[in-house]
């Protein structure tokens, strides 16, 4: 797991908002208050659908009121996001490093030097 229960509640409506008509609501309006788009917050967004991965067409809830922001200010949600980013490219290095040779590609064999 790579995001705290608050932001996965957060998150659960605002992902929402974003790719549900009729599009924003509470959980939108309380980012933009602080300062933040949708764009500010791509890895968190990932994070969140890694986390807790759609089980049906739509992701995650409405709500009819804003739930609490875990961030304190614009600045606390782009090093949040700055941080799964991080997490994210290591990731995605791991898997790359570790992936079998793709149809066509020629396998690398492990070469030990004493």
């Amino acid at each position: 797991m790579i995001l705290t229960g608050e932001e996965i509640s957060l998150l659960d409506v605002y992902c929402n908002e974003g790719t549900e008509p009729p599009f924003g609501g509470p959980a939108t309006n309380a980012m933009r208050s602080i300062g933040i788009q949708n764009g500010d917050t791509l890895n968190l967004q990932w994070a969140y659908l890694r986390d807790k991965p759609p089980t049906d067409p739509a992701i995650g809830r409405r709500a009819k009121v804003a739930l609490p922001v875990p961030w304190s200010s614009r600045d606390a949600v782009l090093r949040r996001d700055t941080e799964i980013r991080a997490i994210r490219e290591d990731m995605q290095r791991v898997r790359s490093t570790n992936a079998p040779p793709q149809k066509g590609e020629t396998p690398v064999p492990n070469v030990h030097h004493a």
